[in-house]
């Protein structure tokens, strides 16, 4: 009978230990994954207007994929009220898409072409009681860990703005308490041959000091 008593109580106690452990190793894959911030990466873009009097396209000279420079001659318009008007490139970028070809007939306001900048963006959603880690213009490091060869960059912090829209799931007004504010912090970052828009871009917390 003591046999039996003493091995349920040995039992018993593997079972609260490895419960313990368990629950240990839970709460740090919680810490850890409060700690780990992660976004889109996303491309910045601009569709470029036609800006001057009406005219006709006599040439144009980008195409889709052209990698062109800041000032470099995009589209030749034969104007009737300006003459010949050159359409330029407001900055280093990449030709996402043109929307005219030769011969069109264009007016102020008409789209001519998407834009990619050199430079890509993620947005990532803060808790208020984490993002006085961020202010504008910091540099942070930026992991994309789900590639082949796990890859960091540096990026910047652009902006941040309140998400209202958002709220913790910790805190509601069911049980008397405010909703937890979230921010939009974002962070721009240069190209990079091994990076396309799409992939998971990945902040940790606990590399930034306040």
């Amino acid at each position: 009978m003591k046999l039996k008593a003493g091995l349920y109580i040995g039992i018993a106690m593997v079972f609260i230990v490895g419960g313990s452990l368990l629950a240990v190793k839970g709460k740090d894959a919680v810490s850890q994954a409060e700690s780990l911030k992660q976004g889109i990466l996303e491309a910045e873009q601009t569709t470029l207007f036609y800006q001057n009097s009406p005219g006709m396209i006599a040439e144009a000279v980008a195409s889709m994929g052209d990698s062109v420079k800041e000032g470099e001659v995009l589209f030749k318009v034969k104007s009737a009220g300006e003459g010949d008007v050159d359409v330029l490139a407001p900055y280093d970028g990449l030709v996402d898409r043109v929307a005219v070809k030769q011969g069109d007939q264009v007016q102020a306001g008409v789209p001519l072409a998407v834009l990619q900048k050199n430079n890509y963006y993620t947005d990532l959603y803060i808790q208020e009681s984490e993002v006085q880690k961020f202010e504008v213009n910091q540099t942070l490091d930026v992991h994309f860990p789900y590639l082949d060869q796990p890859t960091q960059v540096s990026g910047v912090v652009t902006s941040i703005s309140s998400a209202p829209q958002f709220a913790s799931l910790r805190m509601s007004r069911e049980k008397g308490q405010a909703d937890l504010s979230m921010f939009l912090v974002r962070i721009s970052m240069d190209s990079n041959a091994d990076l396309l828009p799409g992939m998971t871009a990945e902040v940790k917390l606990d590399e930034i000091t306040d």
